[in-house]
């Protein structure tokens, strides 16, 4: 009987040991998963393909432009300056693809303000193709500065 006892015994510290041994390879594991993912999180530098870049000189009412996106470079950012005294008129920055009609900015900049947001593909999805900006200002006829740039890499 003595002998059955020490049996179980040794099974069962032999399982408490096994299991104790997996639990600190799967622990190590995670910590070495969690290192490498904090690794790949940093961000690569962004490199510049497509570029807009477009003085609103303050003498025409609704101005147009196009700007094209190179398959390949989905994430956009978008900066635009105001450079209207505060109390004039704000304007508003429409991005629009020009087959799809998808809008992927719309964005109003307020007298003396500067707006910068970025699109990383995302909510909407960016195209490639031709786009057509348009600066609404209406009478108040934009002054600023409307910069479009476009990478294969997302924008911190």
């Amino acid at each position: 009987m003595t002998n059955k006892v020490k049996k179980i015994m040794a099974a069962t510290a032999l399982s408490i040991s096994l299991i104790t041994g997996a639990f600190n390879a799967v622990s190590a594991n995670s910590d070495l998963k969690l290192k490498e993912g904090n690794e790949g999180n940093e961000m690569s530098p962004v490199t510049i393909k497509d570029t807009l870049t477009w003085e609103l000189d303050g003498n025409v009412v609704d101005p147009t432009s196009t700007y094209s996106v190179t398959i390949g470079n989905p994430n956009i950012k978008l900066y635009a300056k105001n450079t209207k005294k505060t109390g004039s008129p704000s304007f508003r920055v429409e991005v629009m693809h020009s087959t799809k009609k998808r809008v992927i900015f719309n964005e109003t900049v307020a007298a003396g303000e500067s707006v910068e947001i970025v699109n990383n593909d995302r909510y909407p999805l960016v195209p490639s193709g031709t786009y057509i900006v348009t600066i609404y200002g209406g009478a108040g006829m934009p002054k600023g500065e409307v910069v479009l740039e476009s990478s294969d890499t997302k924008w911190p």
